[in-house]
């Protein structure tokens, strides 16, 4: 009877263990899903308006650009400039990896700089560079935002910085 109760028991914690794994490759997919919606949907073709839906209010941004406040607005803010700077701005997905909470996306950004930008006349010359973003999930949304950009190449792209 007691073998019968252990194995029971057993059996009842891997089906959990299993729903649970399952679950989180769920949670996982659906987080990969909507990084791929922002890239795709919100910057490549300019829906600025999906950060709404995509967005915490909360949110966090941990590489903050010097005078720039946090939150969903805040990213807002940021793309309307980029995307004013670069028109036909372009996020593209080189690998995506998602684990627990975050999704980790290596990308490259590419545009032409045919409007003003951070205080910079536009340039008419194009930019490509790599980035990776690290992007945090709690129901569904993004809530924190860590990312690398290779803005050095971007700078010499656009004859702003000297190239060595």
């Amino acid at each position: 009877m007691r073998i019968a109760r252990t194995l029971t028991y057993m059996c009842l914690a891997l089906f959990v263990l299993s729903l649970t794994t399952l679950y989180s490759q769920s949670m996982q997919e659906q987080n990969k899903a909507t990084m791929k919606k922002f890239y795709n949907e919100g910057i490549n073709k300019g829906n600025l308006d999906l950060i709404d839906e995509l967005v915490a209010d909360n949110f966090v941004e941990h590489e903050a650009i010097p005078g720039m406040s946090q939150g969903k607005q805040a990213v807002k803010d940021w793309f309307v400039m980029f995307r004013k700077g670069f028109p036909d701005l372009k996020f593209t997905v080189n690998d995506m990896v998602a684990e627990g909470d975050k999704v980790w996306t290596y990308i490259t950004i590419s545009g032409t700089n045919s409007g003003p930008f951070m205080d910079m006349d536009a340039t008419g010359k194009k930019i490509e560079t790599k980035g990776i973003d690290i992007v945090r999930f709690e129901n569904g949304k993004a809530v924190e935002h860590w990312g690398v950009t290779d803005n050095t190449t971007m700078m010499q792209q656009l004859g702003m910085m000297p190239e060595h």
